[in-house]
């Protein structure tokens, strides 16, 4: 195995390594460091390089750390930094940090000026890239002042900022953040807003791809019913089993249906579209004391479960999860507080 510090070790552009930009100064800080010191060659970015000139070693491992910074800097930041004449690594790192990490007034006011500038667009990707942007940018605040994000005050007010911002899309996250304040009495920070907001950025993805399918498949569904009393050879049922061909079976389904699904069972287990097909939408049911939904559709949070309903008939089900679930109505958004997910 090669000694780390022999002059044979090469240093070659890290695949996961961005290239420096104005947003990402602390990630991009983090990931040449440990790189570098991986390689036992952190060192070199501390030392003047006057000292190593008698060491052909050292003198080769410092032009190696200098290329490699070289290397993970993009157009802007190589014009900005690179000289032809200069290849020294210490000088390199040295004006890079102050740059980027001043802790000078000028330098703070213009990165709190970049995250207030912030615009957290309504779809998905684009929002999802300006929580980003105001994440690294954060994490560039907390660097140049950390006395200022001592404690949890700060991130508290830039969650109310954030929720201030969001789009309509996003409008009842706000709803649901501010409805657990009031059950918890506890403030929540900045990145425990965005964690909702991506969990609603997913859930949303999802509903629109249900959505795309749900459309699809009716769509064919549509054309392979029978109908008029012909049995059509593309439905997902056998000729004997036709309800258009042998009316008395369709009579015997429903009731057999009405017999299972009685409001006696203390729970809603399904709703049946006039298509006759299950509907995965939350159920809402008087007769007990929680929603019931056949999937996570829909909901801002959820844990995990190990619950068993009873239903009057002795039968039992099991809750995989329970959380807070968000319906969209024509008079605006409902919050329930705790509802099931009984698949």
């Amino acid at each position: 195995m090669s000694n780390p510090t022999d002059s044979s070790v090469t240093l070659t552009k890290i695949k996961n390594l961005e290239k420096l930009t104005t947003s990402n100064f602390v990630t991009w800080q983090r990931g040449i460091v440990s790189s570098l010191g991986m390689r036992n060659l952190k060192g070199i970015l501390y030392n003047d390089l006057s000292t190593s000139k008698s060491d052909p070693i050292k003198l080769n491992q410092s032009k190696m750390v200098y290329y490699f910074i070289v290397g993970h800097l993009n157009d802007k930041n190589y014009d900005k930094f690179v000289s032809k004449d200069e290849n020294d690594p210490v000088t390199l790192w040295k004006n890079i940090k102050d740059h980027y990490a001043s802790s000078s007034a000028e330098n703070l006011a213009s990165n709190f000026e970049k995250i207030f500038s912030i615009k957290f667009p309504s779809s998905s990707s684009s929002l999802s890239k300006s929580i980003s942007l105001f994440h690294s940018t954060l994490r560039l605040l907390r660097t140049l002042s950390p006395t200022l994000f001592t404690g949890d005050i700060m991130p508290q007010v830039l969650a109310f900022y954030v929720l201030r911002m969001l789009p309509e899309t996003c409008r009842h996250v706000s709803t649901a953040v501010f409805h657990s304040i009031k059950v918890s009495t506890k403030i929540p920070t900045v990145e425990e807003v965005f964690k909702e907001v991506k969990l609603d950025i997913i859930q949303r993805s999802s509903s629109e791809e249900d959505d795309n399918v749900t459309l699809k498949v009716g769509t064919k569904t549509n054309k392979e019913l029978c109908h008029k009393g012909k049995h059509n050879p593309l439905s997902n049922h056998s000729e004997s089993e036709c309800f258009q061909l042998h009316p008395e079976k369709h009579e015997a389904y429903h009731k057999r249906r009405k017999n299972h699904l009685t409001p006696q069972m203390g729970v809603a287990l399904a709703a049946c579209n006039s298509s006759g097909h299950l509907s995965d939408q939350p159920i809402l049911d008087s007769g007990c004391s929680n929603t019931i939904s056949l999937t996570n559709r829909g909901f801002l949070n959820t844990t995990p479960s190990k619950e068993t309903l009873l239903a009057a008939n002795g039968n039992s089900m099991e809750v995989v999860s329970e959380g807070t679930l968000c319906l969209k109505t024509s008079i605006g958004n409902l919050l329930i507080q705790k509802a099931l997910v009984v698949p």
